[in-house]
């Protein structure tokens, strides 16, 4: 019963194939998933039982409609990716599972006779029963290009949206839905849990040696972090302080153990101070070398093994099973310097010449549908980021931080749109400014990016209950250049306006203010494009107070060429 009841599905597959007309795998640089999502291999050997188990399936590599073997169906490129599969197809245990481990799948030029897929089975499988796509070839097309790229979804596949939602996210890979009418992109978007700054630092995780030998001293104590990155290369906040004092009189070197896996975390950077520096003033360790032309994408540097399955930032790797990375060690030889970026926090440390990034790395991204393709580069919307407590007077608070990828503004012309809504308890600040630094290596000045945009506006009255805040301005490029002070950025266009709320959606008192870019009128030079950068979004008001810290609702970054 159990063969007939296979045969029958394999005549309805084939049946399918026909009918749908599938486009090939991989057309005009765009890889379509309905071409991916109609392989399909049958079970040799099954375990008698439910619950953990293997499946043995033939042949070991399926082949597309087209004819092209798809190499990597069952896992991405390196491992840790599973592929959903569809396991009995048309029978009464039909079921879908995603494999917690496979063998012999991949096997490059050679096409294994079979494979092993472990899961956790419902049901019981035997031989002869059919194993499809479970998820209409979305994953098996991302796997396909894991260099990035454009998957397409069309409605030839039965996919849905869970489908998509549940892809693990390659943020180089966008989704193009063409199910509707409408086209609709899909792409990845951030939850509202920050990722974990890592524990501190011991003696056990950093020791110094003069193997190889470096530039720090024993005459001085060295301030160090390091700080998780993200699959979509936001930086979380560095580990607590933690000092060292080298044991050799010169020549010294650090290695810093790699942190342990942490929820959300691809990789890490590492921040060491100037000589008898503070936690406050820990620079960033260059992973990666500056480029020596423009549009070249830098190359390690020697430091440690970066991860590759993020590039926005350059970052060491550390363990994470979903993405089948592992750990690498950073040793450092060199020392750092004052130019370079700070290490990212999440509570209010700044000071009128310290401006402290604000830590945006989250633990989930998931595929969401919007409008247009997202930014390759960077995120394109942020959700709230975390603040400790109300800013005093004058002293500037960095509400938002983005990372972006080398290279992201390097280009004559290229313009983004940066817009976001910050709310506070009852305000009576007389001037209040929405402002934007570049911040990058070697162009900095002791803990200070570059500022590139000044929103400004005077509310009439004071905000009596709460201050609600929105902004945007637009920003180009009118200078590239692959040094690290080459490029300029000016800001093209701008608003900020204000508003008191007495209760939800009842203005309160001081009604509403609004303000534009007075401050910044030109192009801003001495700038680093081509390197890995961050954009600061800071808050600062004259005179008066804030009930409560200026919190950051939402942040977005948009291209508009």
């Amino acid at each position: 019963m159990r063969k007939a009841l296979s045969v029958i599905a394999f005549m309805l597959l084939g049946a399918l194939n026909c009918y749908a007309q599938s486009p090939l795998a991989n057309v005009g640089g765009k890889v379509y998933a309905s071409g991916y999502a109609r392989w399909h291999v049958t079970v040799v050997t099954a375990p008698t039982g439910t619950g953990a188990g293997s499946i043995t399936v033939t042949p070991g590599i399926p082949s597309n409609q087209d004819g092209s073997q798809v190499t990597n169906a069952f896992v991405s490129p390196g491992g840790g990716i599973y592929t959903p599969i569809t396991v009995g197809l048309g029978t009464a245990n039909q079921e879908t599972v995603t494999p917690t481990a496979v063998s012999g799948c991949n096997a490059g030029s050679t096409s294994p006779a079979t494979c092993t897929l472990t899961a956790t089975f419902a049901n019981t499988h035997g031989p002869g029963d059919i194993v499809v796509s479970g998820d209409a070839g979305i994953q098996e097309a991302m796997n396909s290009i894991p260099n990035g790229g454009v998957v397409v979804v069309d409605n030839t596949a039965a996919a849905t949206d869970a489908f998509i939602t549940a892809t693990v996210v390659n943020p180089k890979i966008a989704i193009e839905d063409t199910r509707q009418t409408a086209e609709q992109w899909w792409t990845p978007v951030g939850g509202t849990t920050a990722i974990a700054a890592p524990a501190v630092l011991t003696s056990t995780t950093v020791t110094n040696s003069t193997t190889p030998a470096g530039s720090y001293t024993n005459a001085n104590a060295y301030v160090l972090c390091v700080a998780y990155v993200d699959i979509m290369g936001q930086e979380g906040a560095c580990s607590p302080t933690y000092s060292q004092t080298p044991t050799a009189a010169t020549g010294n070197s650090f290695t810093i153990t790699a942190p342990v896996a942490s929820t959300g975390a691809v990789g890490y950077t590492v921040y060491i101070s100037l000589t008898n520096g503070t936690y406050q003033l820990a620079y960033k360790v260059p992973l990666v070398t500056q480029p020596t032309a423009t549009g070249a994408y830098p190359v390690a540097n020697g430091v440690c093994t970066l991860t590759t399955v993020e590039t926005i930032t350059p970052a060491c790797s550390v363990a994470n099973t979903v993405y089948g990375t592992t750990a690498a060690s950073a040793t450092v030889t060199a020392l750092t310097l004052n130019t370079s970026p700070i290490d990212p926090q999440v509570t209010i440390v700044s000071t009128t010449s310290v401006y402290t990034p604000n830590a945006g790395g989250r633990t989930t991204y998931t595929y969401a549908p919007g409008s247009r393709a997202g930014i390759v580069g960077t995120v394109g919307l942020s959700l709230p980021f975390t603040i400790s407590a109300a800013d005093t007077t004058t002293t500037p608070s960095v509400i938002g931080t983005i990372n972006m990828r080398p290279g992201f503004m390097n280009y004559i012309g290229k313009s983004i749109r940066v817009c976001g809504k910050a709310t506070t308890t009852a305000s009576t600040a007389t001037i209040t400014s929405i402002q934007f630094q570049w911040d990058a290596m070697g162009q900095n000045t002791a803990g200070k990016g570059v500022q590139i945009g000044s929103l400004t506006m005077a509310p009439p009255v004071a905000f009596a209950t709460t201050a609600v805040y929105g902004f945007c301005e637009d920003f180009t490029t009118t200078v590239a250049s692959a040094s690290a002070t080459g490029g300029s950025i000016i800001p093209v266009g701008g608003e900020f306006t204000g508003i008191g709320v007495a209760s939800a959606g009842t203005a309160g008192a001081g009604s509403a203010a609004a303000g534009n870019d007075s401050t910044v009128i030109s192009a801003v030079g001495s700038l680093n494009l081509a390197d890995d950068a961050r954009l600061n979004v800071i808050y600062v008001h004259t005179t008066g107070t804030d009930g409560t810290a200026v919190t950051l609702q939402g942040l977005t970054v948009t291209e508009l060429n």
